[in-house]
């Protein structure tokens, strides 16, 4: 008894410098407009300030050798693409295995065999400084 008594004043100071009220403070604030308006729009410095980020094109996972690829673009990290671009689409007409004719899309996983994991151009972003997308063939 006589112990735990003596651990209670012990335990008081590391007690009393506990706050249970806490206000967020960001980081990096939210960048203001001139007229102190939300700014919407990227200027040219903070567009500088995104980190590069290589994406790899190729055919599928069997031919993804650095010789084999399709098309390679420099994008920005956590930034959609938009759409894929024209040098990278690919056609029925370019399957590499005439058992798997029909093209689906890319994917970033090797072993995509349905549409669930194909990448989304418009919404889908990566965190990396290398992207490599597969294209996949299905039967």
């Amino acid at each position: 008894m006589k112990k735990k008594l003596l651990l209670l004043p012990l335990l008081l100071p590391l007690l009393s410098g506990c706050s249970f009220s806490s206000v967020f403070v960001p980081r990096n604030p939210y960048p203001k407009a001139a007229d102190g308006e939300d700014a919407e729009e990227e200027t040219e410095e903070e567009e500088a300030e995104k980190l590069p980020m290589m994406v790899y094109f190729y055919l599928d996972y069997s031919h993804s050798e650095e010789s084999e690829r399709i098309y390679s673009l420099s994008w920005y990290m956590l930034t959609p693409i938009g759409e894929c671009p024209e040098e990278a689409k690919l056609t029925n007409a370019d399957a590499p295995d005439p058992l798997y004719p029909k093209f689906l899309g890319y994917s970033q996983y090797p072993s995509c065999m349905d549409e669930t994991l194909l990448w989304d151009f418009s919404t889908d972003i990566k965190q990396s400084n290398i992207l490599n997308l597969y294209g996949v063939w299905v039967a």
